[in-house]
């Protein structure tokens, strides 16, 4: 670890600790004590001004310390502190020919296409459940430029993509009566995470299943994230020639739950891919539909004793604005808009949206529950 690219800083550093079963024994602006329980009682200093002249210094030999205490070498607990706040999704190309950990410049090229495509595909369908994307929204479309890939690591041959997962700050506490952007903006990154997690493991089983899937199972598969735009994504690196499989693993960050339902790998050979295909070929050519996903929280509620449902309002971001959205929901849907809103849990909403320009938002609302890719 050179001693002027240090790549993290204090709040890594101790949310790191912190998830590891450190505890703080004192501390200043400059400098805290961390303690860690047991027969050995080890201490660390951990440096607190990433501007001081002595702050890569001090980070490396704290790096030092832990990989010592750890058992590990330097070049993992480096990469632990410095992805704490961030999820890593590790596509791995496997080949029986592939001994030397590299890998064919075609089969590179593909598999460094199918990560940028994977993670808009599923950008896309974290912004609207929609079988086949004619044109991607704008955000999807950034994702390429917010996430980062890694070094390529041994292992027949890794792409690692790092996305963020959640920001030092907490997300949403009791009583929180609006939403906050930067936050939202911050933990879109692990929606499309866990989307893509979900979505790729629908298509895993459809795959491992003894059948063809039906097209009912296709249609219901859309809901959970996939697309022509994803399967395609898979089959474009597992059909190359150097390449007979792709596994992917995601490695979610320690400081935020793992989405719920997420799978924490999944395989793709070229058995599977037959049925990814036949799946694409029936999304592609599919009627054209499409449902709105919206993430945010619970801020109005209203009901009659007497009514049958109830009204909500749930502020989201539309256009990275903030906007309400109102929904009339059943009685169990209210119930759990009560929840949300009296614990301050965020939700997601899948339906279908209504934004009239300077009107009021609505939602004809097809799933409503608490966000599962906050692990909540």
């Amino acid at each position: 670890m050179a001693l002027d690219e240090v790549p993290f800083g204090p709040d890594e550093i101790r949310s790191y600790l912190k998830v590891t079963g450190w505890s703080t024994v004192s501390g200043s602006d400059v400098a805290e004590l961390w303690r860690l329980p047991g027969a050995a009682e080890e201490v660390v200093l951990v440096p607190m001004k990433p501007g001081a002249p002595d702050f890569s210094k001090r980070a490396r030999i704290l790096v030092e310390d832990l990989a010592r205490i750890n058992a590990e070498d330097i070049r993992t607990v480096q990469d632990a502190i410095a992805s704490v706040f961030h999820d890593v999704t590790d596509l791995r190309a496997s080949h029986p020919s592939l001994r030397d950990g590299s890998i064919p410049l075609d089969a590179g090229f593909e598999l460094f296409q199918s990560a940028k495509r994977l993670r808009v595909a599923s950008a896309a369908s974290t912004i609207r459940r929609q079988g086949h994307f004619r044109n991607f929204p704008t955000r999807a479309r950034a994702q390429a430029r917010d996430v980062r890939l890694g070094q390529t690591r041994k292992g027949s041959y890794i792409v690692p993509i790092i996305s963020q997962a959640r920001s030092p700050l907490d997300v949403y506490e009791r009583g929180q009566n609006q939403i906050d952007i930067e936050v939202e903006e911050t933990l879109f990154d692990r929606r499309v995470t866990a989307t893509m997690s979900r979505a790729l493991g629908v298509l895993e089983e459809m795959a491992a299943s003894d059948r063809v899937p039906t097209p009912s199972e296709i249609t219901d598969s859309i809901g959970e994230g996939v697309s022509y735009e994803l399967c395609h994504a898979l089959s474009k690196v597992v059909n190359s020639e150097a390449v007979d499989s792709l596994d992917v693993t995601f490695n979610w960050s320690r400081v935020a739950a793992a989405p719920a339902g997420t799978p924490l790998e999944v395989e793709f050979n070229r058995d599977a891919i037959d049925i990814v295909e036949r799946v694409s070929e029936q999304l592609k050519t599919s009627v054209y539909s499409r449902e709105h996903v919206i993430y945010g929280l619970v801020t109005d509620l209203r009901r009659h004793p007497d009514d049958e449902t109830g009204k909500v309002g749930v502020q989201a971001l539309l256009q990275r604005r903030s906007r309400t959205i109102w929904m009339d929901l059943p009685d169990d849907d209210y119930h759990t808009a009560v929840h949300c809103h009296d614990t301050g849990t965020a939700v997601r909403v899948r339906g279908v949206l209504t934004s009239p320009p300077g009107g009021t938002a609505t939602m004809t609302v097809v799933d409503f529950g608490p966000d599962p890719s906050l692990g909540q």
